[in-house]
């Protein structure tokens, strides 16, 4: 549509965006492209066919969504402090609720159970057309999970066979391991 548009009435209409959307509209930018931006997130999302209400499914989706960001982030060599929720309900309101760690983490058991903690504290505020799961506030993953969580002994044992299943799945390609909660 802004093809259409003469760049002499994009600027009436628009003001100083209105030459910016000309050129844009035309491929045209300027900017200058950085190769080696650092990495300030790692996130992933996804967008529903139909809105839905459905815990279950939801259930499913956080726990990919989660699995694909542990994936990226160990790929990157990165783990992150903060981990974030992304939920779009259908009038299109977006949701978006954090939680900070004590260590970071690439872990995707744990990205997941932070981000599902931030899924129940919403309540029942659906039905959503989206959701995304991410995390920040990035630093190298040998900083990773160094502290243990004394509330969770059975956090450093789901890790550990994580890394084992990573390991497999390096060896035997992606689908050697697969969680039954990913079937959902």
């Amino acid at each position: 549509d802004l093809l259409r548009w003469e760049k002499i009435d994009l600027v009436a209409r628009f003001c100083g965006m209105g030459e910016r959307l000309y050129h844009l509209a035309r491929g045209q930018d300027f900017r200058r492209v950085q190769r080696k931006a650092p990495v300030k997130s790692i996130s992933n999302e996804t967008t529903f066919f139909e809105d839905t209400s459905d815990t279950e499914s939801l259930d499913g989706h956080i726990w990919r969504l989660a699995e694909n960001v542990a994936d990226r982030a160990k790929s990157k060599d990165k783990a992150g402090r903060t981990v974030t929720l992304k939920l779009k309900r259908s009038n299109h309101k977006i949701l978006t609720r954090q939680a900070r760690l004590g260590d970071a983490t690439q872990i995707a058991d744990r990205i997941y159970r932070t981000a599902r903690a931030l899924f129940d504290q919403l309540g029942d505020e659906g039905p959503y057309r989206l959701i995304g799961v991410g995390i920040s506030h990035l630093s190298a993953a040998g900083d990773a999970e160094s502290e243990g969580d004394l509330l969770d002994p059975q956090a450093q044992v789901r890790a550990d066979a994580e890394r084992a299943s990573d390991e497999i799945r390096s060896r035997f390609g992606s689908d050697a391991i697969i969680k039954g909660r990913s079937l959902r």
